[in-house]
């Protein structure tokens, strides 16, 4: 009898394994493995020091927690250092404190991430996915930067999670839709290029929602939250629209070809794709092309059921079937002909209706989730366009890119292994077993790419040291520091190493005024002087420079590596 018992125990262990831990296994799994890998991460970062980005991050958190030095940037966006700025009240004030805070957003977003991909995926799939996702080198050499790119990036995941149990489920879901693209929006204002993904979706979907009061109280939730934000810039600029506007204004500014992000070559993001995701994305998309090729001679029977379920659709609705095909044809040229050559806005407004069109022409297909990959093909566009018309650009910018890229690489794969194994016996092991090996590959790389990150960062971990040593040696030499005028052109990383209100100092070159350095330092006479006057007439009383200038009214007083301390004379 004792015996029986045993082994019922046993058996009622087993089951409430299988049922309660057995389905969450391949995510906890998964959050430990980017956990490690965030840890390896952390510690470089550490070694290196922050970034300018970060800096300023920091001082905006130090003035949030009550402890500010007197510089601020408040046109960055304020959610990301309000995170910050908790651990700072906390006590914990360091540059860590950034790393870790981002890293730990990075992982929330893996875990919205793994959630979304579930909703059509298997959890074998979504692991895959999450994994792919998270370990983008791109995306391994931006995490842990402490910048803000990650906490929009992972609040919009789980605003499109949320949205999607909002259509689906429950109409509630829309509350936390819209307060997790509020919190996206505070931390990027980018984020509001949703709104045309969204727009799609809610198109796509507009008879299944059971609900649009939750919409309202969505909208009315999100409103509150922002209040306290507006009421700030209120306070700081006079107007509560001003960060906004300054940073929608910048998009449709005119830069100079002297400054060093410019780049107006709208495909930039496509050349360098495969650098962004490296070896693995490259695996997968010529898996697809292969496989493409491969179903394309063989001709599954399937392929002849969509044959004459296509011609069902054709005879039944001709005429109106050839004009949306006329309509989307034509949106498509529109699309690419004039990609690049107009503001981002009408690109993203014709590419919605180029959506909303193919929706209209693929809807009597039944395609099983057609709606959630048009979702994310668009999400994934609508930031694709944004970024590769605005002539500013930079590889982070990918960030927001990188969910949408790994959920179609997924797909693609997905449609190409189930093509071609259906017919097999055990077909429905080929794509694990793909996973697996890919998987240990994925380890693999990522093992050898972080070494080399912080290879990478060389520069900037010396420009720390190097402005480490200038303001411990300056504090000693100008005990009144913080009440004299300082200016520099590294003017966040000084600030959050002397603790004091640092003047930004622009780098003029051929009569412009260029913020964050130009692609070449090769200054002529009248260049310098434009440098000395504007110094003079901003009576600054020091400058720290990362070059040495020949300013007349200014005498250098020590020197670190390439980092000068000039003294006015």
């Amino acid at each position: 009898m004792k015996l029986f018992n045993k082994i019922d125990k046993e058996n009622n262990r087993e089951t409430y394994l299988n049922k309660y831990f057995a389905p969450y296994l391949p995510l906890i799994l998964l959050i430990i493995i980017v956990s490690v890998i965030s840890y390896y991460r952390l510690l470089i970062q550490i070694d290196i020091g922050p970034l300018s980005d970060a800096c300023d991050f920091l001082l905006n958190a130090l003035y949030f927690s009550g402890q500010g030095v007197g510089y601020y940037d408040w046109t960055r966006p304020v959610f990301f250092p309000l995170l910050i700025a908790i651990a700072f009240k906390l006590g914990f004030v360091s540059t860590t404190t950034a790393y870790v805070v981002d890293l730990l957003i990075y992982i929330f977003g893996l875990i919205g991430f793994y959630l979304l991909l579930n909703l059509h995926f298997n959890k074998i799939e979504s692991f895959f996915g999450g994994l792919l996702y998270a370990t983008f080198p791109n995306i391994m050499l931006m995490s842990g930067l402490g910048f803000s790119d990650f906490t929009c990036g992972a609040f919009i995941i789980w605003a499109f999670y949320f949205l999607v149990l909002a259509v689906k489920k429950n109409s509630k879901f829309f509350i936390l839709f819209f307060l997790f693209w509020m919190m996206a929006f505070l931390a990027r204002f980018n984020a509001g290029l949703i709104i045309f993904p969204i727009v799609l979706y809610i198109f796509m979907n507009r008879q299944e929602i059971k609900s649009f009061k939750y919409i309202g109280w969505g909208i009315l939730a999100s409103f509150l939250l922002i209040i306290p934000v507006l009421w700030f810039y209120q306070i700081e600029f006079g107007n509560i629209l001003f960060p906004f506007m300054d940073t929608f204004s910048a998009t449709s500014r005119i830069f100079s070809p002297e400054y060093h992000p410019y780049n107006p070559d709208p495909l930039f993001y496509v050349k360098g794709f495969f650098s962004y995701t490296g070896f693995q994305s490259f695996i997968i998309v010529f898996l697809i092309g292969i496989g493409l090729a491969i179903y394309s001679v063989i001709r599954v029977k399937n392929q002849h059921d969509i044959k004459n379920k296509l011609m069902s659709i054709v005879n039944r609705e001709k005429g109106n079937l050839k004009f949306k095909l006329l309509i989307f044809t034509v949106l498509t040229l529109i699309f690419i002909v004039t990609f690049g050559q107009l503001h981002y806005i009408a690109s993203e407004v014709i590419f919605l209706a180029v959506g909303l069109v193919f929706f209209t022409l693929v809807k009597e297909l039944n395609i099983k989730n057609i709606d959630l990959h048009l979702l994310v093909f668009s999400w994934f566009m609508a930031f694709f366009i944004f970024n590769s018309v605005y002539v500013i650009k930079s590889s982070r910018y990918f960030i927001l890119m990188a969910p949408g890229v790994a959920y179609l690489l997924l797909l693609g794969l997905r449609i190409i292994f189930s093509k071609l194994t259906v017919k097999l016996k055990k077909g429905s092991l080929v794509f694990p077993a793909f996973a697996l090996i890919l998987t240990l590959l994925i380890l693999l790389s990522t093992a050898s790419l972080l070494p080399s990150i912080e290879e990478g960062f060389q520069g900037t971990k010396v420009t720390n040291e190097k402005i480490a040593l200038a303001s411990e040696w300056f504090t000693g030499y100008e005990p009144d520091y913080k009440n004299k005028v300082i200016y520099s052109n590294l003017w966040p990383y000084l600030a959050w190493h002397l603790k004091t209100d640092v003047k930004i100092m622009f780098t003029f070159k051929n009569n412009q005024a260029l913020l964050g350095g130009s692609k070449n330092n090769n200054f002529t006479q009248q260049d310098i002087s434009t440098f000395n006057k504007y110094l003079v007439e901003n009576n600054a009383d020091y400058y720290f420079s990362s070059e040495e200038i020949n300013l007349t009214s200014y005498k250098p007083i020590k020197q670190f590596g390439s980092l000068v301390i000039y003294e006015r004379v």
